[in-house]
């Protein structure tokens, strides 16, 4: 299991992610959202991601899984 740094802080910055993204007009992977986590010192897991991204959903944010042959991407679905 992953050390938890900064474990609190971290569905917010998947958000910080997302919406960085959208902005862009890009989907990001699990391996890139990790990635970015990494770099802003927080260390975490697929699975724990996957879970924050899922209350991110259920909170109401509008993310988005996209499947591109063996990878999945995440987005937010642009709202009108």
């Amino acid at each position: 299991m992953a050390k938890k740094t900064n474990g609190k802080l971290k569905i917010l910055y998947v958000k910080d992610i997302l919406e960085h993204d959208l902005m862009n007009g890009q989907a990001i992977s699990m391996r890139e959202i990790l990635l970015k986590l990494s770099e802003r010192g927080i260390s975490a897991e697929r699975k724990s991601v996957s879970d924050d991204l899922r209350l991110l959903k259920q909170y109401g944010l509008p993310v988005h899984c996209i499947r591109r042959g063996k990878t999945t991407v995440y987005t937010l679905k642009k709202t009108p």
